[in-house]
């Protein structure tokens, strides 16, 4: 079942993390084939102007992913 986050949660949780090493341990696991990270997508806009980048992946094995929508 997919979950929804809200920002004060994120601020929350990662406050108890060492997001330092997760980027380090996900680093590694890119370098060693072992990350799924498609090509960012990217959006455009003409009314009104903007758009958004959409970048995604996951750790092969993991139980979860992840999706960053900017």
């Amino acid at each position: 079942m997919a979950r929804v986050f809200e920002k004060e949660q994120i601020v929350e949780a990662a406050q108890r993390l060492d997001l330092v090493a997760a980027m380090e341990e996900a680093f590694v696991a890119y370098s060693e084939g072992r990350a799924v990270i498609p090509p960012v997508g990217h959006l455009a806009f003409d009314d009104p102007p903007g758009d958004t980048c959409i970048k995604y992946g996951y750790e092969k094995g993991a139980d979860s992913f992840v999706v960053k929508i900017a």
